[in-house]
């Protein structure tokens, strides 16, 4: 299933919800979306976050979950409005530094990933509050990742015990 090139000229939408549509990009002409808000493309065959989602600054909620995301590209910087970005299931073996440059962030679902290590700089996240286990709570998930630093104590202590192991190493 390929999305039509023409929805990029729909300039006015605020939410757009892909989601289990079997796709494997984005068409570049999705770019013009610069209001759009609220993005869903879950439950893909998505290995990389498509290019003309970076141009997408008003993005305040990205949901990623149930693809084939191998990383987390440093253009994820551009959306600085972002609150919200779930990409758990996917295969992200490490979250990148930029990531850390997303001062609004709220909540960041990384659970259910290969993600082995996080950039120290995860403490200027100031607004991802705790360690989340609930789907609907804010604050940072990342369980079920084979994390080598830290290591799970710290995880098993709060967000505060992880920046400072982070800090320490």
């Amino acid at each position: 299933i390929d999305v039509p090139e023409e929805l990029g000229s729909c300039t006015k939408l605020e939410v757009l919800s892909l989601a289990g549509n079997q796709l494997t990009s984005l068409p570049a002409s999705l770019s013009a979306l610069a209001g759009l808000k609220k993005l869903n493309l879950s439950h893909n065959l998505i290995a990389h976050i498509p290019g003309c989602v970076y141009s997408m600054k008003s993005l305040v909620f990205l949901q990623l979950a149930c693809n084939r995301l191998e990383n987390i590209a440093d253009q994820i910087q551009a959306l600085a409005e972002l609150k919200i970005l779930i990409v758990e299931g996917n295969c992200i073996p490490a979250l990148p530094k930029m990531l850390c440059r997303l001062t609004k962030l709220e909540l960041l679902n990384v659970d259910f990933n290969d993600i082995q290590s996080v950039p120290a700089e995860m403490h200027r996240l100031r607004r991802l509050e705790k360690l989340a286990c609930h789907p609907l709570d804010k604050g940072l998930h990342i369980r079920h990742n084979p994390l080598l630093k830290p290591i799970k104590e710290v995880l098993d202590g709060d967000l505060q015990a992880l920046y400072s192991y982070l800090k320490a190493t």
